[in-house]
């Protein structure tokens, strides 16, 4: 699903980049070629940058509670 129309990125992009150790949309969107522009997506980017860091930190747990 497209998150931001002015730059075409999408969910998936957004979640591979909070994988990467990206916390903050502003910062995934420049990595990702451009800053916001109008800004209207970013909180959706933002929860979905939080929820895949979210499952990304449970998972590390619980590999090391292995």
């Amino acid at each position: 699903m497209y998150v931001c129309i002015c730059n075409g990125y999408r969910d998936c992009e957004i979640r591979q980049m909070a994988q990467q150790g990206f916390t903050c949309a502003v910062e995934t969107y420049t990595a990702l070629g451009n800053g916001p522009s109008c800004g209207s997506c970013v909180d959706t980017a933002q929860q979905i940058i939080d929820e895949a860091r979210c499952g990304a930190d449970a998972a590390t747990s619980l590999a090391a509670a292995e």
